[in-house]
């Protein structure tokens, strides 16, 4: 489904441009690998700014342990999110509500079901280069 650019029906000024990328995304807090993946989909969205890119990761490609949150939050293009917690071993909390996925998102985000981003302002992201085909 991944093509140009999806605008909200009730604001056409605000849209996304989902791009599935031929790159390796990783994804750390403090140094540690949280997550990688080579089937990153990169989510761009612009509202009344424009935000900075989201990189949504297959929930496979997590190596760290998650806990859901209480917290959700709608967004008319994607749908309702849920947010997660990243815990130790034990339980604890190392990071409170830094990523969040769609688990039933709406059909024009269809794309990001069963994907985990995480906030880039709190977490350190590396694309490589593109892959060889």
């Amino acid at each position: 489904m991944i093509q140009g650019a999806i605008h909200n029906p009730s604001n056409h000024q605000h849209f996304m441009q989902l791009d599935r990328l031929n790159q390796r995304v990783s994804i750390h807090i403090d140094g540690r690998l949280i997550a990688e993946s080579t089937q990153a989909i990169r989510l761009l969205e612009a509202a009344r700014r424009l935000y900075q890119p989201q990189y949504y990761l297959p929930a496979d490609s997590m190596l760290t342990n998650l806990s859901q949150t209480e917290k959700s939050t709608y967004c008319p293009l994607k749908g309702t999110a849920s947010y997660f917690d990243i815990v130790d071993a034990d339980g604890a909390i190392v990071a409170s509500e830094i990523g969040w996925s769609y688990k039933n998102p709406l059909d024009i985000a269809s794309d990001i079901t069963g994907c985990i981003a995480f906030d880039p302002k709190r977490v350190s992201i590396t694309v490589s280069e593109a892959l060889e085909a």
